[in-house]
Formats: structure tokens, C-alpha cells, sequence
């Protein structure tokens, strides 16, 4: 959506933001038709149709705009490096970096205070929490919950679209940083596992060697 938008309107920021838009609102459809549904599903349903919904969305993209990586450039103002001073030495470092660090910084901080630090905040952890007892309180949790989803997908529109003059946009752009994590997240859930067996004396101590 964003490098599409940012071609179309020759403009980034304006492709920015009409792809953040334009993601915002394919995963308020998304919601209301497909993942509504599976909500009070196990979560092997829910995995089972993320990964249909990520196939399926993979070949939608390359049905539409064809399988050849699309460049971005950044903006004309970020394309040079900063020049700073540190310790006495002089130091250049790319201005689009220093953008996404600023956006990355920006975008923690306002959902920590958006969490931890307002109303709206509280009621996504009690419907996470305790959903029954949210609703018993009044609370619309399955509005909630959509407008958390509709969030979320903004943000990750958001991330392609920076990461988009880093990185050629292309179909499956994000697998190799997927595959490393959802490997390291294994390893971890295999050692927890051997950790708690250990603690029980049914499988001695985890053996640093073996990994």
C-alpha cells in the first residue's frame, strides 16, 4: 500500500500516510470478517488462519504488482548524512536512520503511555485480562478489541512503509526477520522446557556445549 501510494502521489510522506490508511482500513475488514470470528477459538485456529491469511496475501500482492521488488527513495531533505561532533572527532550518519530511530523512539513511548497511562489503556488489559467481567462492567470489549487490531495494523503499515528506501519492498520482506524469530522462540520455549524438567530431576541441567 505505502510504496504504491508513495509512486502514485510522488511524494513519501503523502504515501505514507495514505498506505497507513489504506492498511488501517483492509484490517478493520479483516476484523470484522475474519478474525471476530476466531476469537473464542483455541489458538491453533487462530495460527492456522494467520498463516492462510499470509499465503493468500503474498499472492495477492504479487497477482497485483508483480513479483520485482519496488525501490523508495526518501525524502529529498533526509537523503544525506548528519554531520555531529562527538569526544572531538567528527562522525556522519545517514538522516533517514536518525528519522526511523526518532519514529521508533516516538511510537514506544506512546504506547507505553497509552497502556500504562490512560483509561483506554486499562480497559484493553482487564478485556485481555478478565473479558466477562470487563463487559459485566459496561465496557464494549469487542469494539475494543477491534480498534486495537485496526492500531496495530497502522503501526506495522507504518514500519514497512520507513523500512520501504531501507529495504526493497517486495513480497515476503519480512520472512528472514520471521523464520529468526519464530527459531530463537523455540530454542527458548525448548530450554525453559529442559530447565523445568531439570528442576524436577528428570532431565539434568542444561549443557551449554550441546547448543
Amino acid at each position: 500500500f505505502v510504496a504504491a501510494a508513495t509512486q502514485a502521489a510522488d511524494s513519501f510522506w503523502i504515501g505514507l500516510g495514505v498506505g497507513v490508511a489504506g492498511a488501517a482500513l483492509l484490517g478493520l475488514l479483516l476484523e470484522l470478517s475474519l478474525f471476530r470470528q476466531l476469537y473464542k477459538r483455541d489458538h491453533l485456529s487462530q495460527v492456522l488462519a494467520t498463516f492462510a491469511l499470509i499465503l493468500i496475501a503474498n499472492e495477492a500482492v504479487r497477482v497485483i504488482w508483480g513479483a520485482q521488488p519496488v525501490m523508495l527513495n526518501p525524502p529529498d531533505a533526509l537523503a544525506g548524512p548528519v554531520e555531529f561532533s562527538l569526544l572531538g572527532d567528527t562522525y556522519f550518519y545517514p538522516a533517514y536512520r536518525l528519522v526511523i530511530i526518532a519514529f521508533g523512539l516516538a511510537v514506544a513511548g506512546l504506547l507505553y503511555l497509552l497502556v500504562a497511562k490512560t483509561r483506554v489503556g486499562m480497559w484493553v488489559r482487564a478485556g485481555a485480562s478478565n473479558r466477562e467481567m470487563t463487559e459485566a462492567l459496561g465496557i464494549n470489549v469487542q469494539a475494543l478489541f477491534t480498534a486495537v487490531f485496526v492500531f496495530g495494523t497502522a503501526l506495522c503499515a507504518l514500519a514497512g512503509g520507513l523500512l520501504g528506501p531501507l529495504l526493497a519492498v517486495q513480497v515476503g520482506m519480512k520472512s528472514d526477520a520471521e523464520i529468526k524469530t519464530r527459531v530463537q522462540g523455540a530454542i527458548e520455549r525448548v530450554l525453559e522446557m529442559q530447565d523445568s524438567a531439570g528442576a524436577f530431576g528428570i532431565w539434568g541441567p542444561r549443557n551449554a556445549d550441546m547448543w
